[in-house]
């Protein structure tokens, strides 16, 4: 159950009740701002991890050690409590007055120049934010990771004909729809 509490900074938290030793922030709003915070203790190793295949060095050898210390998969226990904040963005009418819509855009891996397409399009369409992003496939599977990770490896993050994936940055300052038929749509706070 989702509680809210009021005090000094506006805070709602995924616990049972107010008393609860295991409360902790979902997320804290600030004037015109949202962040959301993850539990640093449920981060989970790839090999627990869903779809953690997708970034074993069997599947993809480019990825360094260094880089793979940047994606942090979530356990299923906070990746639902994500989602909670999550599924108020998936819905239209909560974005409407806040944020800008881009049209939708084609995020194509048919070939190199396609991919790289994106990846240039992102990049410009994101290039005022700095800050880490979070990647929902589903109610169970979520990390966190930043946005140079998740755009040079873009093609792990998302796969054509199976992912339906959200992403949305800490600050909520941007949210971004893939759609399973390789089209995106991008939302961007409004100033």
């Amino acid at each position: 159950m989702l509680r809210i509490k009021f005090s000094a900074g506006i805070q709602f938290s995924a616990s049972k009740s107010a008393s609860s030793p295991s409360a902790r922030p979902l997320y804290d709003i600030i004037p015109n701002r949202m962040d959301i915070k993850i539990d640093n203790k449920e981060i989970i190793p790839f090999e627990d991890f869903d779809l953690g295949w997708r970034f074993s060095k069997s599947h993809n050898s480019d990825i360094s050690e260094e880089e793979l210390k940047q994606i942090l998969p979530l356990s299923e226990r906070e990746s639902k409590r994500l989602n909670k904040v999550i599924d108020f963005y998936e819905i239209e009418s909560n974005r409407i007055f806040n944020y800008q819509q881009t049209d939708w855009f084609r995020s194509s891996q048919e070939n190199d120049e396609k991919i790289e397409n994106f990846r240039s399009n992102l990049t410009h369409k994101l290039s005022k934010f700095d800050e880490d992003l979070i990647i929902s496939w589903n109610r169970r599977t979520t990390l966190k990771t930043n946005k140079t990770i998740f755009l040079k490896y873009w093609t792990d993050f998302l796969y054509p004909s199976s992912d339906d994936v959200t992403i949305i940055s800490e600050k909520t300052n941007w949210i971004l729809f893939f759609s399973h038929y390789e089209v995106s749509n991008l939302w961007i706070k409004k100033q």
